[in-house]
């Protein structure tokens, strides 16, 4: 029963884990726009600014801002492994020529943005299994002691 008090304490605040999540969602998408702007970069923001930014917040929060989330306020970091594997495979390895062409076949922001509903659907599986095999962690010490 303290695991599920733990899990769902009131007393704990979610407003720092959620400004935590919005900031690096904010930072990420800066970097987006920051990078657009290189001249030797394959970005490029279509219709206005204001609508290209929205977008890709709502698109980070999804991809980037749950899984900070989680580990923050839940403690469950497979989400966040995840999540660090999209970014080193977006960012990094397609880079590699045995997996991409070595040139980057399109930049990595567009992937990690365009397949923030695939994400959240892998967030929520990892997270609920995570979820259970502590649950059922807990119960086993709780049955023997």
């Amino acid at each position: 029963m303290s695991a599920l008090h733990r899990w769902f304490s009131a007393s704990e605040t979610w407003k720092r884990p959620v400004a935590i999540s919005i900031a690096i969602t904010v930072l990420y998408s800066i970097g987006v726009f920051v990078y657009s702007l290189l001249p030797t970069s394959n970005v490029s923001i279509s219709g206005t600014l204001w609508d290209a930014l929205a977008l890709s917040m709502a698109f980070g929060l999804v991809t980037i801002g749950i899984p900070v989330f989680l580990w923050l306020r839940y403690e469950i970091r497979s989400p966040g492994a995840l999540l660090v594997g999209i970014l080193v495979f977006w960012h990094i390895l397609v880079y590699i020529p045995p997996i991409g062409s070595g040139q980057g076949d399109s930049p990595g922001f567009l992937f990690v943005f365009v397949w923030a509903p695939f994400y959240l659907v892998a967030y929520g599986i990892l997270a609920a299994v995570e979820y259970w095999l502590r649950g059922r962690e807990f119960s086993q010490t709780s049955t023997i002691g």
